[in-house]
């Protein structure tokens, strides 16, 4: 099918008659003079008067021919195919049009960003859709959450619908609004289907590995996908904020924030001087200039002064490019509370090193030059009397042989108003003692002890090791998969076995290799107690010397206590779920998102464990969490989300890449501007003539003036 791109020139052609209107007038008829003489030359004139009528035939026809070829190149023409092989307009057709809602499609060129001109384009397509057409407007983000729309015929309604749209900050899900898109289609009956995908064509969002079967479900209910690259061609250049990495240094006078900040360069050449600024709290406390060579990252670290005792927020800023969205990260430094903990030594020795608080003290407090947010105290089983529980968060009982009434009490009522206390064994611990003084708080009553004494092959007594529950615990979270993979080399030679039965609410933390508790959990009223069922030092077994005694017995602390908001991410990234264990005393919690928009959460069992659970982390920025309008001293004051960054390298899919996984499919690729020729959005083939036929205006020009010189 033959159209014009400027029809109206075509009244160029009426031109041609001027020629033909100049031969008239000037064609006259001979006047006839009559004598004998020239009668021997008719025969001669006749046949020159033959050729001279031919050439001015011949020259009339060449001159109109050149202004109605020259009207034809100025109207432009275009030869059209319609897709699936129908070349009338008025066949009924089925369209999704898929929008690329990704933050990449905020890149500004010109003033304008990509997202922008895919409305344009979706507007376009929308306007020229016939009475018979109907139509759905998906974008790539959200798609879980989103009902396929019925196709609709009202242009009004869809076109209102586009205008709506704005774009997201999440990164680009092209293969799954494809299945949105077969799914919708797929109900529809109109003998033509197709989908118009506009994008930006970046790399990141094209799973390759989907269209080895995608592609089988697209031929099957697709006529056509017509993708316009809506960066027109571009190559796009980026730079942006990859990583940053906060953290605290506590001391026991001040505190020192830190910030690692990675900045990639996604561009061709190389960026310098790019200023970098830190703000804390609103306020700027640090900046520096980076030098990136192309296609690299580059790492520094920035220092700044911070208030103890609180949460503080920020985020890490880069001078502006064509796309900001990845050009400012956010961070939360949440200083963990000061955990005051007591470590009741039973059995001290004059060999600090073979005390049975020596490895415990090392692991809730290992360094030196900063202090950890555990605070041990050590006390002996006979200078407990002069300390009050009440003044710590946790108490540890480390193989105490026998403990004063009264304290006994003071200790029950400790728990009970939400203090923990932690039973480590040994060999002074008597278990009937245990079992009648203790039994309002211990997990299990004590049974018996059991002695593996051989440490080679040949013996039939192995020492037991350690393994984890399934589901696995809370308290065990925080470990690496390398340290919960060591439990297995653990040797215990002396362990106390528990009867099987639980007393009260009760959770084991960790096993032996037989299965039997080694760790466990109780809740007492408001309070917890654990119990370990061997020692805390090496005369039992070998944990306190294995890498992951030391986060273990944090952990511990942490749990037992509520501190958990080092069980939490530091970063979430914008539409992942953010999550956090639900302490005791919790029954709602609030976000307020970066909008000032706050939401209040319920508890929800998730993994057999009460969490909270946040899903609106549709946009970038600092989310604060508070309790009853204030903040919490066992949760996060406030936790960053940031966009993934992967969407930030804009390099591109090419064309041929894109035809070879959608082999077999009717497919079209423009990456022409909207404005040039709205039949490029139609998804109709084009093939253009005007210069086809200027060349030939040419060719009849050169003719024209080689016959009137003749």
């Amino acid at each position: 099918m033959i159209s014009f791109l400027n029809p109206l020139l075509l009244l160029g052609i009426l031109g041609a008659a001027i020629p033909v209107i100049i031969h008239l007038i000037n064609r006259k008829k001979a006047i006839s003079h009559k004598f004998a003489a020239i009668d021997f030359l008719l025969q001669t004139n006749k046949r020159i008067s033959v050729k001279f009528k031919l050439r001015q035939l011949i020259l009339l026809i060449l001159r109109a021919s050149l202004l109605v070829l020259l009207a034809l190149a100025l109207a432009r023409p275009l030869v059209k195919n319609f897709i699936a092989g129908t070349a009338e307009r008025d066949v009924p057709t089925s369209n999704v049009i898929v929008l690329d809602d990704s933050y990449s499609m905020q890149y500004v060129v010109h003033g304008e960003s990509f997202f922008t001109a895919a409305k344009t384009a979706a507007k376009e397509i929308v306007t020229h859709l016939t009475k018979n057409d109907d139509a759905a407007v998906i974008t790539c983000s959200n798609l879980g959450s989103q009902a396929p729309p019925e196709p609709d015929y009202d242009k009004n309604l869809l076109l209102n619908f586009i205008e709506q749209l704005q774009p997201g900050f999440a990164s680009t899900h092209i293969t799954p609004a494809l299945d949105k898109a077969v799914e919708i289609l797929a109900a529809s009956t109109s003998p033509v289907k197709r989908i118009f995908l506009l994008t930006d064509l970046t790399r990141n969002g094209w799973d390759v590995d989907w269209f080895k079967g995608g592609n089988e479900r697209l031929r099957t209910h697709i006529s056509n996908i017509h993708i316009v690259d809506i960066s027109e061609g571009r190559e796009l250049g980026n730079t942006a904020i990859t990583q940053v990495e906060p953290r605290i240094n506590l001391s026991e006078r001040s505190a020192e924030g830190a910030v690692k900040v990675t900045v990639s360069n996604f561009t061709t050449a190389r960026v310098k001087n790019l200023l970098t600024e830190v703000f804390l709290d609103q306020k700027k406390v640090a900046q520096g200039f980076f030098n990136i060579e192309p296609n690299t990252a580059e790492t520094k670290e920035f220092s700044f002064d911070v208030e103890k005792g609180r949460g503080h927020s920020g985020w890490i800023e880069i001078s502006q490019d064509s796309l900001g969205v990845d050009n400012r990260r956010y961070f939360a430094l949440n200083t963990s509370n000061k955990l005051d903990a007591l470590l009741v030594d039973g059995d001290p020795k004059t060999n600090i090193y073979e005390g049975e608080t020596f490895y415990l003290e090392k692991a809730l407090n290992p360094g030196r030059e900063h202090a950890s947010s555990i605070k041990p105290t050590i006390c002996s089983i006979h200078e407990v009397k002069n300390f009050d529980f009440a003044r710590f968060d946790i108490v540890f009982l480390c193989n105490i042989e026998t403990l004063p009434p009264d304290k006994i009490q003071e200790l029950e009522k400790f728990v009970k108003e939400g203090g923990s206390v932690v039973f480590l064994l040994g060999n002074k611990v008597d278990a009937d003692y245990y079992n009648s003084a203790f039994g309002a708080l211990l997990p299990h009553r004590l049974h018996t002890t059991r002695t593996f004494s051989g440490d080679s092959p040949l013996s039939e007594e192995q020492p037991l090791h350690l393994k984890p529950t399934e589901p696995m615990h809370p308290a065990l979270r925080i470990l690496s998969e390398t340290n919960v993979g060591t439990l297995s080399s653990v040797k215990l030679y002396r362990v106390f076995y528990v009867d099987p039965s639980p007393v009260g609410n009760c959770k084991t933390i960790l096993l032996f290799s037989d299965d039997t508790p080694a760790m466990i959990e109780r809740q007492v009223d408001r309070g917890k107690c654990a119990l370990f069922t061997s020692s805390a030092d090496r005369d039992w077994t070998d944990m306190p010397v294995k890498p992951f005694f030391l986060p273990l017995m944090q952990q511990l602390c942490r749990f037992l206590t509520g501190n958990i908001a080092e069980e939490i991410p530091a970063e979430t990234l914008v539409g992942r779920d953010w999550q956090s264990p639900c302490t005791e005393d919790s029954n709602n919690l609030e976000i307020t998102n970066p909008e000032g928009v706050r939401t209040v959460l319920q508890p929800q069992l998730i993994d057999n464990e009460k969490s909270f659970l946040y899903t609106a982390t549709n946009l970038p920025g600092i989310y604060t969490v508070t309790v009853h309008d204030k903040p919490h001293p066992q949760f996060p004051q406030n936790f960053p989300v940031n966009v993934e960054t992967s969407e930030s390298n804009l390099d591109k899919i090419t064309q041929k890449e894109l035809s070879a996984l959608m082999g077999g499919l009717n497919l079209t690729i423009t990456d022409s501007p909207v404005s040039e020729a709205s039949e490029v959005l139609m998804g109709e083939a084009k093939k253009t003539l005007w210069g086809s036929i200027l060349f030939l205006t040419l060719c009849v020009l050169f003719v024209e003036s080689f016959v009137s010189r003749k």
